[in-house]
C-alpha cells in the first residue's frame, strides 16, 4: 500500500466538517462504536437514520462483512475473464436464477439510496496528493435493483476526471467523465443504469487525477461494514493510476458511492433451480418434499442399520465403507453418494479435500492420495489439484451426478480466482467443511480471521464459536461458484469431536441445530453431517448411531423432522428485496403456498432484540413455528427476542397478495 494511504493524524481528534464548517455529531447519523470513534464522533446519536458502521468492540449489534463476490471464470486469460462475466448476467437470466431481467414490480415506487448521506462527511484525515489513483468501495445489495449514478466526496483542489462501476473481477460495467467539480458530496449520472443482482459484490470508483482525496483510515477494520437501507459497504480499494481498484485498503474508507435505486421484491429459485436434481441419471428427487440430509463416511451393512439412520432423518449417505451395500440402501428408500461406481448410486464423489493436500496448480499427478506417503505430485512440490480434480471428474460415467468437498484451501488460504476454479469446474454439487465450534485452530488469524477479518487478527471465541459462521462459509462457497447461483451448495455440520485433541470443545446439540439453519438460512440446500469423533470424551466411527451420539441426537432429529417438514417452503423461491434488518441477524424470505416464511438466525452471541422490516406486510400476525407462539407485526416490522448466538426463529405470514409477487 502506497504511503499516501497510510497516512494519518494519531495525535488528533478528528472532527466532522461540513461545507459551512463543524457539523453537530448527531447529525452525522453515525452509531456509536470503535469506528465511529475514528471519525471524532464519540457522542453520535446511534437512533439517527442513516448510515451504519457495525463493529466488534463497544456496539452489541454486530455485522460481519460478507465477502460474496462475483469472480472470474476458472481458465483463460483476464480479457476472457471479463468478456465470460459480462456474458454471465445473460446466461444466468436464460437459466432462471438470479439475474438481472426485470423484477415482479413494486408495489409502490422505490426511493433511491446511498451508502453515505449527504450531511456524512468525511474527517480531517486526507490522502496525500496523488498523481493519478483510483480509489473505490466494494460494496453489495441486498435488494436487486440498478445503480443511475456514481457519487463521491471531493476535496477542495482535487481533479476527479472519471467515475466507474465495476464487477468483482475486473470488468468495467459502466463509466462516465466528470463534467464539472464541487467540494463535497456530487453526483455523477451514468450513461445506462447498471443492473445490480442481489448475493453479488461489486466496486464503485473515481479517478483522481490529481489532488487530495478523503480518507477514513479505520472504517472497515476487523471486519466492520457501512450499512444503508439496502446497501452494504465492505471495504476501500485502489489502485496506482487508472483501471480497476483491486488493491485493499486496509480497513480505509475513500468514500466512493452510488446512487441505487432498489426493485422492490422479487422471485429468486434456489441455487440450480427447483429440478435441479432430475437433470441426472437415477439421482436424488427433484420433488419439493425432498431436501438432502447426509451423513457423512458411513458404513452400512444391514436394514437395521439404515432404519437407525433413517428415525434420526438421515435419506443421503456421502461416501461410503468400501463393503457397504449400496443396493441395499437403494432397497430401503435411501440414497448414496461413494467415491466408487455401483448400481443403484445417485451420485458419486470424487474426492475430499483435494484443495488442501494436492493444491491449486495443474502441475502432473502421480495418483497418490492421503494418507499414502508418496509424493502427490510431479515434481514434489508442485501443486496439481485441478489435474486431480479434472481427472476423478473424467471418471465418473456421463449423466451422474458429481459431488466433491473442499476444505481450508477453497474457503481461506487460496486467491479467489483459484478457490472459483475448484468450486466452478469439476462437480455438479459443492461442499466446504468449517468446523466453527469444534476447530482448535480455526479462530486463528490466517483460519476464520481471514473469513471475517481479512486476516487482520484472530477471532475471540465469542467472534469464533458462532453458529452464523457456518452460514458464512456456505455464504462465501456460493460466491465462488460461476455463474452465480449455478449449483448446489452443501453444508457440512459436525455432530461429534472431529479432531484428535482432547482440549478442542465438542459441540452441543443447540449448536447442531443452530448451525443447520445458519446454512440453511444463507442458501445451503443441503446439509451434511460429520458423524465421526476422533477425540474428546468418546471416540467413534458413528456418533449418530452410538451411545456417544447421547447428547445431540434428539437435537439432530429435531431440527432433521423440522428440515422435513419444511422441504417444500426450502425448495420454494427466495423473496428478495422483501425484508432487512439492522439488527444482528442473517434473514431469508421464502414464498410458498400463498405464505411467507421468515428464516432468521442470530450471528452475536450475546442476546438481544431483533426488529425486522417485512415490505407488504402491514399490520398482521407472524406464526413462530415450533414455539407454539405468535408475534406481532407493526406497521411492517417484525420484533422477537433472540437469547443467545444459537438462537433461530422461523416466521409464518399469510401473504395478501399486495407484494406483486407471481
Amino acid at each position: 500500500m502506497p504511503n499516501r494511504l497510510r497516512r494519518r493524524r494519531p495525535d488528533r481528534i478528528l472532527t466532522c466538517r461540513s461545507h459551512g464548517g463543524a457539523v453537530p455529531c448527531n447529525t452525522a447519523a453515525i452509531s456509536n462504536s470503535p469506528a465511529s470513534r475514528e471519525f471524532g464522533l464519540d457522542h453520535c446519536d446511534s437512533a439517527q437514520s442513516g448510515p451504519r458502521i457495525r463493529g466488534r468492540g463497544t456496539v452489541p449489534r454486530t455485522r460481519v462483512a460478507n465477502p460474496s463476490a462475483t469472480v472470474a471464470p476458472p481458465t483463460g486469460d483476464g480479457r476472457a475473464h471479463r468478456a465470460i462475466a459480462a456474458a454471465a448476467i445473460c446466461i444466468v437470466a436464460l437459466l432462471g436464477m438470479s439475474c438481472t431481467s426485470e423484477p415482479a414490480p413494486s408495489p409502490s415506487p422505490q426511493t433511491p439510496e446511498s451508502i453515505w448521506r449527504d450531511d456524512v462527511v468525511p474527517p480531517e484525515e486526507v490522502g496525500a496528493d496523488a498523481e493519478s489513483v483510483e480509489m473505490g468501495t466494494r460494496f453489495s445489495a441486498s435488494s436487486n435493483g440498478r445503480i443511475t449514478a456514481v457519487r463521491f466526496f471531493r476535496e477542495p483542489g482535487s481533479d476527479i476526471d472519471t467515475v466507474s462501476i465495476w464487477s468483482t473481477d475486473g470488468a468495467r460495467l459502466a463509466t462516465a467523465p466528470v463534467t464539472e467539480l464541487r467540494d463535497g458530496w456530487q453526483a455523477v449520472p451514468l450513461p445506462s443504469p447498471v443492473r445490480v443482482v442481489i448475493g453479488m459484490d461489486y466496486v464503485v470508483s473515481y479517478h483522481v487525477a490529481e489532488g487530495p482525496f478523503p480518507t477514513a483510515q479505520h472504517t472497515f477494520t476487523e471486519g466492520r461494514v457501512v450499512e444503508h437501507g439496502w446497501l452494504t459497504a465492505r471495504r476501500g480499494v485502489f489502485t496506482d493510476g487508472s483501471g480497476f481498484p483491486d488493491e485493499d485498503g486496509k480497513g480505509a474508507s475513500y468514500f466512493a458511492d452510488v446512487v441505487f435505486e432498489p426493485a422492490g421484491p422479487s422471485l429468486r429459485p434456489v441455487d440450480g433451480g427447483e429440478e435441479f436434481y432430475g437433470s441426472f441419471t437415477n439421482s436424488l428427487p427433484a420433488t419439493p418434499d425432498f431436501f438432502p440430509i447426509g451423513v457423512w463416511f458411513a458404513g452400512v451393512l444391514s436394514a437395521e442399520e439404515i432404519a437407525t439412520d433413517s428415525s434420526i432423518g438421515i435419506n443421503t449417505y456421502v461416501e461410503l465403507t468400501d463393503d457397504s451395500d449400496v443396493e441395499l440402501i437403494a432397497d430401503n428408500g435411501m440414497f448414496a453418494i461413494p467415491s466408487w461406481g455401483a448400481d443403484h448410486i445417485a451420485g458419486r464423489l470424487t474426492t475430499d479435500e483435494a484443495d488442501m493436500w494436492a493444491g491449486p496448480g495443474s502441475a502432473a499427478w502421480t495418483g497418490s492420495t492421503p494418507p499414502a506417503v508418496q509424493p502427490v505430485c510431479v515434481p514434489a512440490d508442485a501443486k496439481c489439484g485441478f489435474t486431480v480434480m479434472h481427472t476423478l471428474r473424467n471418471q465418473v460415467p456421463p449423466g451422474i451426478m458429481v459431488y466433491a468437498n473442499y476444505g481450508k484451501g477453497v474457503t481461506f488460504w487460496q486467491s479467489r480466482e483459484d478457490s472459483a476454479r475448484f468450486v466452478s469446474e469439476f462437480q455438479d454439487v459443492v461442499s466446504a467443511d468449517n468446523y466453527w465450534f469444534t476447530d482448535g485452530n480455526i479462530c486463528g488469524e490466517s483460519e476464520g480471521g481471514a473469513l471475517r477479518t481479512s486476516g487482520e487478527r484472530a477471532l475471540s471465541d465469542a467472534e469464533c464459536r458462532l453458529a452464523a459462521n457456518y452460514g458464512l462459509t456456505v455464504r462465501h462457497v456460493r460466491s465462488l461458484v460461476y455463474p452465480a447461483g449455478s449449483k448446489p451448495v452443501w453444508a457440512f455440520v459436525e455432530v461429534g469431536h472431529p479432531t484428535t485433541s482432547a482440549t478442542d470443545p465438542s459441540i452441543t446439540g443447540p449448536q447442531v441445530r443452530a448451525a443447520v439453519w445458519s446454512s440453511i438460512i444463507n442458501g445451503a440446500r443441503g446439509i451434511v453431517y460429520f458423524n465421526h469423533s476422533f477425540g474428546g470424551p468418546c471416540i467413534t466411527a458413528n456418533v449418530l448411531r452410538g451411545t456417544c451420539g447421547d447428547s445431540v441426537r434428539d437435537d439432530v432429529t429435531r431440527v432433521n423432522e423440522q428440515i422435513r417438514r419444511l422441504a417444500p417452503v426450502l425448495n420454494a423461491p427466495f423473496v428478495d428485496g422483501l425484508a432487512r434488518s439492522d439488527s444482528p441477524v442473517d434473514v431469508a424470505v421464502k414464498s410458498y403456498d400463498d405464505d411467507l416464511y421468515i428464516l432468521a438466525g442470530a450471528t452475536q452471541a450475546d442476546p438481544f432484540q431483533a426488529r425486522i422490516e417485512v415490505a407488504c406486510a402491514g399490520d398482521s400476525t407472524a406464526e413462530v413455528l415450533d414455539e407454539d407462539r405468535r408475534v406481532e407485526v407493526v406497521d411492517g416490522v417484525l420484533t422477537d427476542d433472540f437469547a443467545d448466538g444459537n438462537a433461530y426463529h422461523l416466521y409464518r405470514i399469510t401473504a395478501d397478495g399486495s407484494c406483486g409477487l407471481d
